[in-house]
């Protein structure tokens, strides 16, 4: 059944990609990509059910009415496919409250600079609309594609630790400030 109580939000639109908020309408194509283990090999979580999935859009959508951001869908900007998500959550890391971006997206959709468009507008979205100082990303030492994801946005590796039992490199990226006077 569909849900038509409001319209979709668009949060930021790349040349290929609209970030939007995340809707029960979604669980379907989302659950799809979240249940593949090669998709999820390095999610804390591993692959989610359409339960699982259906839980995450709800924490989504808390997420957008408690902060005004989350975890939004990817949807290709030409034919509106959700092909996973991105965007920016609150995160408790050692006892320091964060704010994290990350991404998902569907094997389909990898090795094309899709996770990196994506990621730099997130940022971008963040840095100028919730005007954070820094923003970090957890990776797990293993996914070195998602590093170079990082690092391609401009993030630098800050630190590593432990995240839910797993060994991960903290990226982080600092609002950038022109100090220059013209």
């Amino acid at each position: 059944m569909q849900d038509f109580s409001r319209p979709v939000m668009i949060i930021v639109e790349t040349p290929r990609l609209v970030l939007r908020e995340l809707t029960p309408n979604d669980v379907g194509a989302l659950a799809e990509i979240l249940g593949d283990p090669v998709v999820m090999e390095f999610s804390t979580n591993g692959p989610c059910t359409e339960d699982d999935t259906r839980k995450f859009i709800d924490w989504c959508l808390e997420s957008y009415r408690e902060h005004g951001f989350g975890q939004w869908g990817i949807a290709d900007s030409s034919s509106g496919a959700i092909i996973g998500f991105c965007g920016l959550s609150q995160v408790d890391l050692n006892g320091v409250q964060e704010v994290e971006v990350a991404y998902r997206l569907a094997r389909a959709a990898w090795n094309q600079g899709l996770a990196s468009e994506a990621a730099a507008a997130a940022l971008a979205y963040g840095f100028s609309q919730c005007h954070f100082d820094s923003v970090i990303a957890i990776i797990a030492n293993r996914h070195i594609v998602s590093a170079r994801v990082a690092e391609k946005v401009g993030m630098k590796i800050d630190t590593y630790t432990k995240y839910r039992d797993w060994d991960v490199g903290i990226y982080r990226k600092h609002l950038e400030v022109d100090l220059r006077i013209s």
